[in-house]
């Protein structure tokens, strides 16, 4: 019995603890569930949504963004709507989320483009007389204005777009200025421009016809077909480009010009000889630096229609960035015969094939560093009146492998294409000579004229004189002005007049805006124009 007592007692303390374990267990698992509930399921929070002049209000929970929140009452932001805060950030303690809403609207309208008023003087009209040669026109342009909203209200206007629907044509006023200049006989036709505008003198420096008078022409192309028919030149660009070239047919006075599509051409660009049609020239970029451009260095080739239609386009020479002051540029010089082409750069000269592209380097000397200012040096040259050589002028060594800084030092050469030898005809002539050689004469000469520097040791000095000689450099002479005269003429290319005798023989000449002749045989020099504004002319 007392056994048994003993066993129940033990029985009974089990039963405790397994009670006791059991009660422990249970509420655990209240815990871990109470637990459960409130760590996975965050609590929810009231926020305020003001959209569209509406508020909203919701509960979210507290981990929801801004995006999600907007989700529960359906308001959908557009891409240029204003959130505060951002879609992706968290909502803010205030519980505050504001959408304004973002609108734009386009608005063209049409503008008027008033007329410019041009005033060309006249030197064939009496003195004081006006005429009106082209009755002005307002242009048309189209303006695309952007209104920006916000929820209702503008906040931002800006122009979007501007269309150019009608050029303006400037009305053009032809006022007498009749100067006391005889008139002079000449030969061929004499083009120029002034106030960029195009003219021509035909027979007699009295007879002048106006070209081109849309006030645009930069002077920088100007050239005449072999057979005078047609006119090249260049207008000053619109937009991003620097200029572009155009070509008028003389044979129609009712022509108009025609754009060859073609632009951004500076330093070269001609008629190919024989053929009235096909243009040649370089290009180059515009640029922000100075001097407004980077210079591709190119030759290219296009045949255009009669009425500017591309017909072919050929690349001659690919764009090249070699050389120190590669960025200014390449000049070019055709030949009679369309074959070659001298170029010069501020350190070499040579030839190139048109046909084949082929480009040889000839002469290499040391490129001239004192500029320091956003130009470069490049030799004047020009070809002999047979094309079996050229005139160049160069400085130091022209083998281009001694360096010199002798101010002094600038001569005119001659290269012979034939035996591939070169020598001095020029000593000391100067920065800017320019060599020009003269037509052929009836008897078989020609002459070479140069700019020849009056001070010396100041390179780019404005003081220089026209100066004559055989084509060998032998008896030297000056032409202008005479010996014991004042005046001297600023740096630039001499043009010779056309024609095959000496009596008529005639080299003009820019001073001041106006056209200067001189026969360099008889020593007659005469002004012919009083415009005070021509920057450039041929003589064909």
């Amino acid at each position: 019995m007392k056994q048994t007592g003993i066993f129940q007692n033990r029985l009974l303390k089990n039963h405790q603890t397994i009670l006791y374990l059991l009660v422990c267990f249970l509420l655990t698992g209240c815990a871990e569930l109470r637990n459960f509930y409130t760590n996975d399921q965050p609590q929810l929070r009231d926020i305020n949504i003001y959209c569209d002049n509406m508020h909203y209000i919701s509960k979210v929970p507290s981990t929801a963004s801004v995006s999600e929140a907007l989700q529960t009452v359906g308001v959908h932001p557009g891409e240029r709507d204003i959130i505060t805060p951002s879609l992706s950030m968290s909502i803010p303690a205030d519980g505050n989320i504001r959408v304004i809403r973002v609108t734009t609207e386009d608005i063209t309208t049409e503008q008027v483009i008033p007329f410019q008023n041009q005033t060309i003087r006249n030197e064939s009209l009496p003195d004081g007389e006006t005429r009106i040669i082209q009755q002005g026109q307002n242009g048309t342009r189209q303006i695309t204005t952007r209104f920006t909203y916000e929820d209702g209200v503008q906040t931002n206007k800006s122009i979007v777009s501007v269309l150019t629907i009608k050029e303006p044509v400037p009305e053009i006023l032809m006022r007498g200025a009749k100067a006391e200049y005889a008139p002079i006989k000449i030969n061929g036709r004499l083009i120029y421009i002034s106030d960029g505008n195009a003219w021509m003198m035909e027979g007699s420096t009295e007879n002048r016809t106006p070209l081109v008078s849309t006030g645009d022409l930069d002077g920088r192309i100007l050239d005449l077909s072999s057979d005078g028919q047609w006119l090249l030149f260049s207008r000053t660009g619109r937009s991003t480009e620097v200029n572009g070239l155009w070509m008028l047919n003389l044979s129609d006075w009712n022509a108009e010009p025609i754009s060859m599509r073609v632009s951004n051409v500076l330093h070269f660009a001609s008629w190919l000889p024989g053929d009235t049609r096909r243009v040649i020239y370089s290009t180059v970029e515009p640029s922000d630096q100075a001097p407004g451009w980077n210079a591709l260095n190119d030759l290219r080739m296009q045949f255009v229609s009669d009425t500017g239609m591309l017909l072919t386009q050929e690349e001659i020479l690919e764009a090249d960035d070699s050389g120190t002051y590669h960025w200014w540029g390449t000049e070019f010089a055709l030949s009679a015969d369309a074959r070659r082409l001298v170029f010069a750069t501020p350190e070499t000269i040579g030839t190139v094939d048109r046909l084949n592209g082929e480009k040889q380097e000839l002469i290499r000397f040391t490129p001239y560093e004192k500029t320091r200012s956003d130009w470069a040096w490049i030799p004047g040259f020009c070809w002999n009146t047979e094309d079996t050589g050229f005139y160049f002028t160069f400085h130091g060594k022209s083998t281009g492998d001694v360096q010199t800084y002798d101010p002094t030092d600038y001569h005119v050469a001659f290269f012979d294409l034939n035996s591939g030898e070169m020598h001095t005809v020029i000593k000391n002539a100067g920065l800017f000579s320019y060599p020009s050689v003269s037509p052929e004469f009836s008897n078989g000469k020609s002459y070479l004229a140069w700019l020849q520097t009056e001070l010396p040791q100041q390179v780019e000095s404005e003081r220089y004189r026209i100066m004559i000689s055989e084509s060998d450099g032998s008896k030297p002479r000056t032409v202008y002005p005479s010996r014991g005269s004042s005046g001297y003429i600023t740096p630039q290319h001499l043009v010779w007049s056309p024609g095959n005798t000496e009596s008529s023989a005639w080299i003009g000449f820019l001073i001041d805006g106006n056209i200067w002749l001189v026969n360099p045989f008889a020593g007659v020099y005469n002004q012919i124009t009083s415009d005070n504004s021509i920057n450039t002319f041929i003589w064909e």
